[in-house]
């Protein structure tokens, strides 16, 4: 994971990133701490999610790990499941 250095104007740009492009940002890492909250906001607003940003913001991060593709991840969106790995 590339983790690039803080820029103020970063934020508002993910935040408004198209959900697949958002998705991919996170699944990537193309962030930095504290920015992910914004690529929460772009795909709950982006695909029209109702399953709440808390739970939006846990399946990116499953996903992150299982290294799904854009795709796998919106499916598991859509479903609102989530499968912690023991």
């Amino acid at each position: 994971m590339r983790i690039q250095p803080p820029d103020p104007k970063n934020y508002r740009r993910l935040q408004n990133l198209p959900a697949d492009e958002a998705i991919r940002c996170y699944l990537e890492g193309e962030f930095t701490i504290g920015e992910e909250t914004a690529l929460f906001e772009s795909v709950y607003k982006g695909m029209s999610l109702t399953i709440g940003k808390d739970l939006t913001g846990d399946i990116l991060a499953e996903c992150m790990l299982d290294e799904v593709s854009v795709e796998e991840c919106k499916r598991r969106l859509i479903s609102g499941t989530i499968k912690y790995k023991s």
